[in-house]
């Protein structure tokens, strides 16, 4: 096999370091690395050069400037095909990979080729409880609902699954559907990238499978600074209201219309009484406006979180 996995580090030298040691750790013959800098500042780049410069078994591409999960990880991909990749693993820097997991996953595609992307379980920072095995369709969700969330590990089925859509937070995507169908849309920048590939993938005929044996372990929303932020909640709004826009059926459009304001709302009271973060739900505001009417994203945001 050869499987290329797709690294982004994003002012995060230290959950990418991380990350290359789980890799190190678990790789298998024919399995590399493609780290791709996007646009970090101060020795957070020297950082991952020097990590990537001991690993014969990786490469570093830089971006000028940040691109955004979906950009940044279009470099990587378009790398990954360059250098001739069976299958491309995109994968968090805030990911750690467990023992086997590139083997079941690979070997899962290997036997079943109609099948075009596959995730492992994504387990929370613990590797206790399940964070996502896939995504799902679910009422109270604009786009999709992540599937299992919550349950304990133990809990999870043994057998390979079907999902409406994976999670990009570890995906392996088949070389054939990124030729056919194409990488990720730059549109998104950040969050719902990954739904918007699933989607296009299944309407092009391919299955989209979760392998519970193949497990990582995820710390949740690192580069987006985890949480309740002005920044992830600008980036999900934004990215909600593009599929909404693009994509959604007519259930999810009407869906949107009613929960996005209702929602909006809600955490506007919630946020208020706790003192929480307001200015999140008006990042939210701005990123649904934004995603409507197909403006690029708003980069006072990043600026903030650095």
């Amino acid at each position: 096999m050869h499987l290329a996995i797709v690294i982004l580090n994003w002012n995060g030298a230290g959950d990418t370091l991380a990350c290359l040691d789980s890799v190190e750790r678990t790789r298998a013959e024919g399995v590399e690395a493609i780290v791709v800098d996007n646009g970090s500042a101060g020795a957070d780049v020297g950082r991952v050069a020097d990590a990537v410069a001991a690993r014969p078994w990786a490469e570093l591409v830089r971006n000028a400037e940040n691109l955004g999960f979906a950009g940044g990880c279009n470099v990587g991909i378009a790398r990954s095909l360059e250098r001739g990749a069976d299958y491309v693993m995109l994968l968090n820097n805030d990911a750690t990979v467990e023992p086997g997991a590139f083997e079941a996953l690979v070997a899962h595609l290997e036997a079943n080729p109609r099948t075009g992307l596959v995730s492992p379980l994504i387990l929370d920072a613990r590797g206790e409880r399940i964070w996502a095995a896939g995504g799902v369709r679910a009422s109270r969700e604009v786009v999709c609902a992540l599937g299992l969330t919550g349950r304990p590990a133990r809990e999870a089925p043994a057998a390979p699954f079907e999902a409406y859509a994976l999670i990009g937070c570890a995906v392996v995507v088949r070389r054939e559907v990124l030729e056919h169908v194409g990488a990720f849309d730059d549109a998104y920048f950040a969050y719902v990238e990954d739904v918007d590939l699933s989607r296009r993938a299944r309407a092009a005929g391919w299955a989209l499978e979760v392998v519970p044996a193949a497990r990582v372990c995820h710390r949740v929303s690192a580069a987006s600074g985890g949480g309740y932020t002005p920044l992830r909640s600008y980036l999900l709004g934004r990215g909600t209201a593009i599929f909404v826009r693009r994509r959604a059926d007519l259930g999810q459009r009407i869906g949107f219309a009613l929960a996005a304001p209702a929602g909006l709302l809600a955490a506007a009271v919630r946020e208020t009484i706790s003192g929480g973060n307001p200015a999140a739900v008006v990042a939210k505001l701005r990123g649904y406006l934004d995603g409507l009417r197909g403006r690029p994203v708003d980069r006072r945001y990043f600026t903030a979180a650095r």
